[in-house]
């Protein structure tokens, strides 16, 4: 029998009331358990590059310019996770003495590696966007009747079975762009369904966000959001929000622009050089399409097998009225950044794990996903997306331990490259492991985990947490489990 809310533990309170808090926290130890601690690419680079220039410098321009593979005198990336860093730099400005000088501007792996004020600054803003993104997978599923299960289900196949547990270790803005994705829809979908304002209010904070993380992906959902807006449905009958609605979004849309517009002034003195010119969208959309789907270095189906429930899910929506249009808003939108990434004449996405630039797309993906899990009857719903789950956690731990920057990402970089066979990185990527501690901090064959990383100097010291983490993890998920069979589980919507 259960106790009043008084005499119940904080722990057990949340595993009877809300499993998906639970979830949200076994995802965060995991992520600390897993973290790398530091950066993995010039674009990263030069987002917190950006960062520290606005904070230390109060400029959009780097002082010195930068040198690394050209002269980098700003950053031409989306100043969205930019921003997000700000405050973590005022916090922990203390450590900028121990970071790796500029000097005269010349890069080198240490500014990569040993630099601990990233160490505390970038990873926490990459694993709380990945957090509140899975949670919000989850809101959603509950929102759309699935029940919780099926919400736990479409955590733990976004959260550890996609690449998005990956990229909560780099410093991509692709994972930033998929979080205002989802919290756009989910938003909109929300003002539909009860008719409250303050969803829609944060739809639109969301659009305008999504426009300064990524300016192309911040356009792509406005087609899902108006098409979600114009054919919306309450209580399976045909609403007309009116047009504040699809003002404010647009409004949102026009104000974001304007701001990227403003950004490039302050970096290039002209609102329309965007840093991309030379640039452009001119690959063969036949070769794209096969590489983004199939290919064993960049294949979605490989990263992420779930995504093979994502029609059937698309389905189960569409023949619901009141989910039929949140069906083609998901569908519309992830098609059309498919069309975007094989179109781009970098589709691959230059030295990444899977397909970085389809990541935005990953929480949508999971959604349906998990909407494809729900329609499953009976042990088939759990064995199915058990074994989904599997599969995308064995893409993910040979991206997990191996360091990206230590033969995988050179040897896999281009079109062709992606399409051999040993680029699927259970295959290709564990000969660059070449022991488990590192050598110095830039020793790029060892394991990448910090607290591998460190274990040379800290000795087991500092493999204990990591061990307590991962520990936790393992706690806190069994709990969300429990907290199932105690906890009310309703049926999916008839």
């Amino acid at each position: 029998m259960i106790d009043s809310p008084r005499r119940q533990t904080f722990v057990s309170r949340f595993a009877i009331h809300d499993p998906l808090i639970l979830a949200v926290m076994a995802l965060a130890c995991l992520y600390v358990a897993v973290m790398s601690g530091h950066l993995q690419s010039i674009d990263g680079l030069l987002a917190y590059q950006q960062a520290r220039s606005l904070v230390f410098d109060g400029s959009l321009q780097f002082d010195p310019a930068l040198v690394w593979d050209t002269t980098h005198t700003t950053s031409r990336y989306g100043i969205g996770l930019s921003l997000l860093y700000v405050p973590g730099l005022v916090v922990w400005s203390w450590l900028l003495p121990y970071a790796p000088p500029l000097g005269d501007g010349r890069l080198t792996f240490e500014h990569y590696y040993a630099d601990p004020l990233f160490t505390v600054v970038g990873p926490p803003v990459q694993i709380a966007i990945a957090l509140a993104t899975a949670y919000l997978v989850g809101r959603f599923c509950v929102e759309l009747g699935l029940g919780r299960t099926v919400a736990l289900w479409g955590m733990a196949l976004y959260g550890v079975a996609s690449p998005a547990i990956v990229y909560t270790r780099g410093d991509y803005s692709q994972p930033l762009s998929g979080l205002c994705w989802l919290a756009a829809l989910y938003g909109v979908y929300r003002f539909l369904a009860t008719g409250q304002r303050s969803p829609l209010v944060v739809a639109a904070l969301a659009v305008f966000y999504g426009v300064l993380a990524r300016p192309v992906e911040g356009t792509v959902v406005v087609p899902g959001l108006l098409v979600l807006l114009f054919a919306g449905r309450r209580d399976g009958g045909p609403i007309r929000p009116g047009w504040k609605p699809t003002v404010l979004m647009l409004g949102a849309y026009a104000v974001g622009v304007a701001a990227v517009l403003l950004v490039n002034w302050g970096r290039y003195g002209s609102p329309l050089t965007t840093g991309y010119e030379g640039y452009g969208w001119t690959n063969s959309l036949l070769v794209g399409l096969a590489g983004s789907l199939v290919s064993p270095g960049r294949g979605i189906l490989w990263q992420f097998p779930a995504v093979l429930l994502a029609l059937p899910g698309f389905l189960a929506m569409w023949r619901l009225p009141a989910q039929r249009a949140l069906a083609v808003a998901l569908g519309l939108t992830v098609v059309l950044q498919l069309l975007n990434v094989a179109a781009w004449q970098v589709w691959w996405g230059g030295w990444n794990w899977g397909l970085r630039l389809l990541v935005p797309a990953l929480p949508l993906l999971a959604l349906l996903a998990a909407s494809g899990t729900g329609a499953l009857r009976g042990r088939w719903r759990g064995w199915v997306a058990a074994v989904l789950l599997a599969g995308g956690v064995v893409w993910a731990v040979p991206c997990i331990v191996t360091d990206l920057l230590g033969g995988y990402g050179g040897a896999y970089d281009g079109s062709e490259a992606s399409f051999r066979l040993d680029a699927y990185p259970p295959l290709g990527a564990w000969r660059y492991l070449q022991h488990w501690r590192a050598f110095n901090p830039t020793d790029m064959g060892a394991a990448d985990i910090l607290w591998l990383r460190v274990a040379r100097e800290a000795g087991n010291v500092s493999l204990l947490p990591m061990a307590l983490l991962a520990l936790a993890a393992a706690a806190l998920g069994l709990l969300a489990v429990a907290a199932l069979r105690r906890g009310s589980n309703p049926r999916p919507s008839a």
